[in-house]
């Protein structure tokens, strides 16, 4: 979110110091340059909110898979892939309910069940407001 507030802030300022450098100009071509300005900085905004190489503290998904996890210091950094998406790196705050889940899930991973993790509005038994629910794949006929 402060990436957002300085890349706001590095807008308006190059709107003023282009405003500044062509006060001699005509009105039509300083708004050509602010409105260019301001088109490139929206495009930048897109690309850095598109981008997901970066953990972000987001809330998760209603429903996905977890490739991997990671304890990094105060945090745990989770490998989350929805339905029809490109899987994305989420950092959740460190907890033991979160770590026994985790054991839990890829207990189940590990005795060959296809699990999936969905999110709850209402809170479960536990403090996370996830449950594993096992997934029917439909195989083919003969």
């Amino acid at each position: 979110m402060i990436l957002y507030l300085y890349l706001f802030l590095l807008l308006l300022i190059y709107i003023f110091l282009i405003h500044y450098f062509i006060k001699n100009k005509a009105f039509i071509a300083k708004i050509l340059i602010v409105l260019s300005i301001s088109i490139f900085f929206i495009f930048l905004y897109q690309s850095i909110r598109n981008n997901e190489g970066y953990a972000t503290s987001d809330q998760l998904p209603k429903s996905f898979y977890i490739l991997n996890s990671y304890v990094y210091k105060d945090s745990v950094l989770i490998l989350v892939k929805e339905k029809n998406s490109n899987p994305r790196l989420y950092k959740i705050n460190k907890s033991l309910k979160l770590n026994k889940f985790l054991k839990k899930y890829k207990g189940l991973k590990n005795d060959g069940q296809d699990v999936v993790v969905k999110k709850d509005k209402k809170n479960n038994k536990d403090s996370l407001g996830m449950y594993i629910e096992s997934v029917q794949k439909k195989l083919p006929l003969k």
